[in-house]
Protein backbone atom coordinates (compact mmCIF):
# COMPACT_ATOMS: atom_id res chain seq x y z
CA UNK A 1 0.00 0.00 0.00
CA UNK A 2 2.87 2.38 0.83
CA UNK A 3 4.22 1.84 -2.67
CA UNK A 4 0.88 2.78 -4.26
CA UNK A 5 0.64 5.95 -2.13
CA UNK A 6 4.19 6.91 -3.09
CA UNK A 7 3.38 6.47 -6.79
CA UNK A 8 0.22 8.59 -6.55
CA UNK A 9 2.05 11.33 -4.64
CA UNK A 10 4.88 11.32 -7.22
CA UNK A 11 2.35 11.55 -10.08
CA UNK A 12 0.60 14.43 -8.31
CA UNK A 13 3.89 16.30 -7.88
CA UNK A 14 4.73 15.90 -11.59
CA UNK A 15 1.28 17.08 -12.65
CA UNK A 16 1.34 20.08 -10.32
CA UNK A 17 4.78 21.08 -11.62
CA UNK A 18 3.56 20.84 -15.23
CA UNK A 19 0.45 22.84 -14.43
CA UNK A 20 2.58 25.56 -12.82
CA UNK A 21 4.66 25.81 -16.01
CA UNK A 22 1.53 26.00 -18.18
CA UNK A 23 -0.02 28.65 -15.91
CA UNK A 24 3.20 30.71 -16.00
CA UNK A 25 3.21 30.57 -19.82
CA UNK A 26 -0.48 31.54 -19.86
CA UNK A 27 0.14 34.62 -17.72
CA UNK A 28 3.07 35.77 -19.88
CA UNK A 29 1.15 35.77 -23.17
CA UNK A 30 -0.68 38.81 -24.44
CA UNK A 31 -0.17 42.48 -23.61
CA UNK A 32 -3.49 43.98 -22.65
CA UNK A 33 -2.10 47.48 -22.02
CA UNK A 34 -0.60 47.67 -25.52
CA UNK A 35 -3.82 46.57 -27.20
CA UNK A 36 -5.90 49.00 -25.17
CA UNK A 37 -3.52 51.79 -26.22
CA UNK A 38 -4.16 51.05 -29.90
CA UNK A 39 -7.92 50.78 -29.29
CA UNK A 40 -7.80 54.28 -27.81
CA UNK A 41 -5.55 55.63 -30.58
CA UNK A 42 -7.20 54.29 -33.76
CA UNK A 43 -10.57 56.11 -33.58
CA UNK A 44 -8.66 59.40 -33.38
CA UNK A 45 -6.36 58.42 -36.26
CA UNK A 46 -9.28 57.37 -38.50
CA UNK A 47 -11.87 59.95 -37.36
CA UNK A 48 -14.13 57.13 -36.14
CA UNK A 49 -16.17 56.46 -33.02
CA UNK A 50 -14.99 53.04 -31.91
CA UNK A 51 -12.27 50.44 -32.37
CA UNK A 52 -12.37 46.81 -31.26
CA UNK A 53 -9.94 43.90 -31.35
CA UNK A 54 -11.47 40.43 -31.68
CA UNK A 55 -9.89 37.01 -31.09
CA UNK A 56 -10.95 33.76 -32.74
CA UNK A 57 -11.71 30.81 -30.47
CA UNK A 58 -10.78 27.87 -32.75
CA UNK A 59 -12.69 25.37 -30.61
CA UNK A 60 -16.09 27.07 -30.49
CA UNK A 61 -15.72 28.86 -33.85
CA UNK A 62 -16.88 32.05 -32.16
CA UNK A 63 -15.10 35.39 -32.05
CA UNK A 64 -14.82 37.27 -28.77
CA UNK A 65 -13.94 40.85 -27.90
CA UNK A 66 -10.54 41.34 -26.29
CA UNK A 67 -10.37 45.15 -26.16
CA UNK A 68 -12.83 47.76 -27.36
CA UNK A 69 -14.06 51.33 -27.01
CA UNK A 70 -16.82 51.56 -24.40
CA UNK A 71 -17.14 47.81 -23.88
CA UNK A 72 -15.64 45.23 -21.53
CA UNK A 73 -13.57 42.20 -22.44
CA UNK A 74 -15.77 39.33 -23.71
CA UNK A 75 -18.88 41.54 -23.53
CA UNK A 76 -19.33 40.80 -27.24
CA UNK A 77 -19.14 37.33 -28.76
CA UNK A 78 -20.28 36.58 -32.29
CA UNK A 79 -20.28 33.48 -34.52
CA UNK A 80 -17.97 33.08 -37.49
CA UNK A 81 -20.98 32.70 -39.76
CA UNK A 82 -23.34 35.61 -40.09
CA UNK A 83 -21.16 38.32 -38.55
CA UNK A 84 -18.98 40.83 -40.35
CA UNK A 85 -15.98 40.17 -38.10
CA UNK A 86 -16.48 36.43 -38.55
CA UNK A 87 -16.64 36.77 -42.34
CA UNK A 88 -13.35 38.72 -42.38
CA UNK A 89 -11.64 36.10 -40.23
CA UNK A 90 -13.02 33.26 -42.39
CA UNK A 91 -12.01 34.88 -45.68
CA UNK A 92 -8.80 36.59 -44.55
CA UNK A 93 -9.86 39.69 -46.48
CA UNK A 94 -10.72 43.21 -45.27
CA UNK A 95 -14.30 44.46 -45.59
CA UNK A 96 -15.93 47.93 -45.63
CA UNK A 97 -19.65 48.26 -45.05
CA UNK A 98 -21.91 51.32 -45.26
CA UNK A 99 -25.51 52.07 -44.22
CA UNK A 100 -25.43 49.23 -41.72
CA UNK A 101 -28.21 50.83 -39.67
CA UNK A 102 -30.47 50.06 -42.63
CA UNK A 103 -29.53 46.39 -42.95
CA UNK A 104 -30.21 43.29 -40.87
CA UNK A 105 -27.39 41.27 -39.31
CA UNK A 106 -25.53 40.26 -36.18
CA UNK A 107 -24.43 43.87 -35.76
CA UNK A 108 -28.06 44.79 -35.02
CA UNK A 109 -28.21 42.35 -32.11
CA UNK A 110 -24.87 43.63 -30.77
CA UNK A 111 -26.12 47.23 -31.11
CA UNK A 112 -29.17 46.34 -29.01
CA UNK A 113 -26.92 44.70 -26.42
CA UNK A 114 -24.52 47.66 -26.17
CA UNK A 115 -26.87 50.58 -26.89
CA UNK A 116 -24.69 51.66 -29.81
CA UNK A 117 -25.80 52.23 -33.41
CA UNK A 118 -23.50 51.03 -36.20
CA UNK A 119 -23.65 53.09 -39.38
CA UNK A 120 -20.49 51.96 -41.16
CA UNK A 121 -17.56 49.67 -40.47
CA UNK A 122 -14.06 48.76 -41.58
CA UNK A 123 -12.70 45.36 -40.53
CA UNK A 124 -9.28 43.89 -41.31
CA UNK A 125 -7.97 40.41 -40.44
CA UNK A 126 -5.06 39.75 -38.10
CA UNK A 127 -3.01 36.90 -39.49
CA UNK A 128 -0.96 34.40 -37.51
CA UNK A 129 2.82 34.36 -37.43
CA UNK A 130 3.65 30.70 -36.89
CA UNK A 131 1.31 29.18 -39.49
CA UNK A 132 0.86 30.39 -43.05
CA UNK A 133 -2.67 31.53 -44.00
CA UNK A 134 -3.94 31.35 -40.41
CA UNK A 135 -6.19 34.20 -39.26
CA UNK A 136 -6.31 34.59 -35.48
CA UNK A 137 -8.42 37.74 -35.06
CA UNK A 138 -9.61 41.01 -36.51
CA UNK A 139 -9.61 44.76 -35.89
CA UNK A 140 -12.89 46.59 -36.39
CA UNK A 141 -13.42 50.36 -36.59
CA UNK A 142 -16.95 51.77 -36.51
CA UNK A 143 -18.69 54.96 -37.63
CA UNK A 144 -16.48 57.26 -39.63
CA UNK A 145 -17.03 60.95 -38.89
CA UNK A 146 -20.48 62.08 -40.22
CA UNK A 147 -20.37 62.90 -43.91
CA UNK A 148 -17.31 60.71 -44.51
CA UNK A 149 -16.83 57.07 -45.49
CA UNK A 150 -14.02 54.63 -44.76
CA UNK A 151 -11.61 54.45 -47.70
CA UNK A 152 -8.54 52.64 -49.03
CA UNK A 153 -6.17 54.85 -47.00
CA UNK A 154 -8.01 53.92 -43.79
CA UNK A 155 -7.79 50.25 -44.73
CA UNK A 156 -4.04 50.50 -45.42
CA UNK A 157 -3.42 52.11 -42.03
CA UNK A 158 -5.51 49.53 -40.18
CA UNK A 159 -3.80 46.66 -42.03
CA UNK A 160 -0.43 48.09 -41.01
CA UNK A 161 -1.56 48.06 -37.38
CA UNK A 162 -2.84 44.49 -37.75
CA UNK A 163 0.57 43.44 -39.07
CA UNK A 164 2.37 44.94 -36.08
CA UNK A 165 -0.04 43.28 -33.64
CA UNK A 166 0.25 39.80 -35.16
CA UNK A 167 2.51 38.36 -32.46
CA UNK A 168 0.45 39.79 -29.61
CA UNK A 169 -2.83 38.46 -30.99
CA UNK A 170 -1.42 35.03 -31.85
CA UNK A 171 -0.13 34.75 -28.27
CA UNK A 172 -3.68 35.33 -27.01
CA UNK A 173 -5.04 32.89 -29.61
CA UNK A 174 -2.61 30.20 -28.39
CA UNK A 175 -3.31 31.13 -24.78
CA UNK A 176 -6.78 29.59 -25.18
CA UNK A 177 -5.13 26.22 -25.81
CA UNK A 178 -2.91 26.67 -22.75
CA UNK A 179 -5.98 27.35 -20.63
CA UNK A 180 -7.63 24.18 -21.95
CA UNK A 181 -4.52 22.14 -21.05
CA UNK A 182 -4.45 23.68 -17.57
CA UNK A 183 -8.11 22.78 -16.98
CA UNK A 184 -7.48 19.20 -18.14
CA UNK A 185 -4.53 18.96 -15.73
CA UNK A 186 -6.70 20.30 -12.89
CA UNK A 187 -9.18 17.50 -13.51
CA UNK A 188 -6.40 14.87 -13.51
CA UNK A 189 -5.02 16.31 -10.26
CA UNK A 190 -8.50 16.19 -8.69
CA UNK A 191 -8.90 12.51 -9.64
CA UNK A 192 -5.43 11.61 -8.32
CA UNK A 193 -6.09 13.45 -5.06
CA UNK A 194 -9.27 11.40 -4.65
CA UNK A 195 -7.30 8.18 -5.22
CA UNK A 196 -4.69 9.31 -2.70
CA UNK A 197 -7.31 9.97 0.00
CA UNK A 198 -8.92 6.57 -0.58
CA UNK A 199 -5.55 4.80 -0.50
CA UNK A 200 -4.62 6.45 2.82
CA UNK A 201 -8.01 5.61 4.34
CA UNK A 202 -7.62 2.01 3.21
CA UNK A 203 -4.12 1.90 4.73
CA UNK A 204 -5.53 2.99 8.09
CA UNK A 205 -8.25 0.38 7.88
CA UNK A 206 -10.99 3.00 7.68
CA UNK A 207 -11.80 2.63 4.02
CA UNK A 208 -12.84 0.05 1.54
Amino acid sequence: MDGEIDKIEAALTRLRDKQRLVDDAWRKTGNRELLEFFVELMPKALAAERCSIFILDPKSEHVWLHSGTGVKQREIEVPIRGSLVGEVIASGKAEMRHKMDQTMGTHGRVDQQTGFITYNALVVPIKGVSKVDTVVGAIQVLNKKPGLQFNADDQALLEKLAYHLQMQIENIYLRQELLKISLEMSEKIRLLEGRLVRAKLHQRGGGE
